[in-house]
């Protein structure tokens, strides 16, 4: 009798590898459509999750836009730094801040930006500023005399609606320079 126990506990410990591969044979093209858009999600830089196991986007990481694909604030971000200028005090009669604003992404998603509106306070002499070229990130720089919201419109080539960014300007005394243009960028030719 324990023999037979033993032969049924050895049956059933490979009954269940013997049906997962009889099932995965059989439902194998379904199981590779699913794999293949696993794939394709993670490239596109979504996240999969199932349970605790998390794959693909990483946080804080800006996604890599596929051809023909919309550009969202997924692909771009705006970003700044700012540092004392204590030379400008005396003109303005108050402690001012140069602020240094560029358009972050990687290579591909720049080069599809046509131009970038920077919208300011209302109290700049110009709130609104269309920026700089493709080769500086669509920078702005700007003097300031305290925080305020800075957003900015990207628009994009053959997209009817522009990527909308916005920043919290917080003024430093020092900050590193902004890292990231377009040049370091670049994928090589």
């Amino acid at each position: 009798m324990a023999d037979v126990i033993s032969l049924l506990e050895a049956i059933a410990k490979l009954a269940w590898p013997i049906l997962a591969g009889a099932l995965l044979f059989h439902y194998r093209s379904l199981v590779q459509s699913l794999l293949q858009a696993a794939v394709a999600r993670v490239q596109r830089g979504d996240e999969i999750k199932v349970g605790i196991v998390t794959i693909g986007q990483a946080v804080g990481q800006l996604k890599l836009p596929s051809t023909g694909e919309t550009l969202t604030d997924d692909h771009l971000a705006l970003i700044h730094r700012s540092w004392r200028v204590p030379s400008r005090d005396s003109e303005f009669g108050q402690r001012m801040y140069q602020i240094h604003l560029i358009v972050f992404g990687t290579a591909e998603a720049l080069r599809r930006i046509q131009y970038v509106v920077y919208r300011l306070e209302k109290a700049y002499p110009r709130p609104v500023q269309v920026a700089g070229a493709l080769e500086t990130n669509f920078e702005l720089k700007e003097l300031a005399n305290g925080y305020s919201l800075i957003r900015a419109e990207a628009y994009i080539r053959d997209q009817a609606e522009p990527v909308r960014l916005s920043r919290f300007n917080d003024l430093t005394d020092q900050s590193p320079p902004l890292k990231g243009t377009y040049q370091s960028m670049a994928e090589p030719k």
